[in-house]
Formats: C-alpha cells, sequence, structure tokens
C-alpha cells in the first residue's frame, strides 16, 4: 500500500482550503469596511469613547515618599 499519493492530496487539498478561507475573508472584509459609517467632522469616535479617570495622578504618586 502506496501512502504518499493520499498524503499529496490531502496536502493539496488542505493549501486549496486555506486559499480559499483567505480570499473569503478578504471579500468579507471589504464588505464589512464599506459599511462602516463615515467619520463625523468633530471628530469624536464612533463607536468607543475615551475612558479619562477623574483626578488621574502620574506614576510617581504611586510610590510613598514617606520610606
Amino acid at each position: 500500500m502506496d501512502l504518499i499519493p493520499y498524503l499529496s492530496a490531502v496536502i493539496l487539498v488542505s493549501t486549496l482550503a486555506t486559499i480559499l478561507l483567505a480570499v473569503l475573508s478578504y471579500a468579507a472584509f471589504k464588505l464589512r469596511d464599506k459599511r462602516r459609517p463615515k467619520k463625523t467632522s468633530d471628530e469624536t469616535p464612533l463607536f468607543f469613547h475615551r475612558y479619562r479617570p477623574e483626578e488621574a495622578e502620574g506614576p510617581s504618586s504611586a510610590v510613598d515618599e514617606t520610606a
């Protein structure tokens, strides 16, 4: 029983499936990119809001300077 033709067929099919999935993923990405809302002129984020902690302190304030 020769095993090499079966293994080469498996490699060929997996390579073709990988290329096909890559092309489909790229097409889905481009379609999603076209549906994205246009950015507004006031530069506010469309989906996320920036987190700004109240009274943000620098990293040096975490060190106890009395020691």
